[in-house]
């Protein structure tokens, strides 16, 4: 890199020829971050249930906005939210380590709430598991405040016992 050169963080659409680099991606970032959190067996029962080619292809034909997140041209993270009743919904928001701290989540909760605004809908939530100090701090640090709590199961014998967190726009 050249010096004094300023990386660019940007994000696009997910289509259907993105889904791959969103598999690697999601098994990149969950094998990184979540064993410690959640266990091995969860994270594979995870990444098997929501990143297959027809769990994301079905999600995106409902309507789910998936953003590809990149970093100088690189792809680093996604994220993926909706439109609920009352709220946008941020459902996945997930950087690579190397690349947080530049903005990229940031963008995505910006995307959201400029959503949200579009659709006259007061906030954006999310739901984070509640041993995710990293995200924790990351989501209050771009605005988010604690809404409640969350325990559901699953499937295949896991639970998910997180937090719900909300920012108004």
């Amino acid at each position: 890199m050249a010096e004094g050169r300023t990386l660019a963080i940007s994000i696009t659409a997910v289509n259907d020829n993105d889904i791959g680099v969103v598999q690697t991606l999601a098994r990149s970032i969950w094998f990184a971050h979540y064993p410690g959190i959640i266990s091995w067996a969860q994270v594979h029962y995870m990444l098997e249930r929501g990143y297959t080619r027809d769990a994301v292809a079905g999600e995106l034909a409902r309507g789910v906005y998936w953003a590809m997140v990149r970093h100088d041209g690189k792809p680093v993270g996604y994220c993926a939210y909706r439109a609920r009743d009352t709220d946008v919904s941020l459902d996945k928001l997930y950087i690579e380590a190397a690349a947080r701290g530049t903005g990229a989540a940031r963008l995505c909760v910006d995307r959201a709430a400029e959503y949200a605004r579009q659709q006259a809908l007061a906030s954006v939530s999310l739901t984070v598991n509640k041993c995710n100090f990293i995200a924790i701090r990351a989501y209050l640090a771009l605005g988010f405040s604690f809404a409640g709590a969350l325990v559901k199961d699953i499937g295949g014998g896991f639970m998910m016992d997180d937090y719900v967190m909300r920012k108004l726009v």
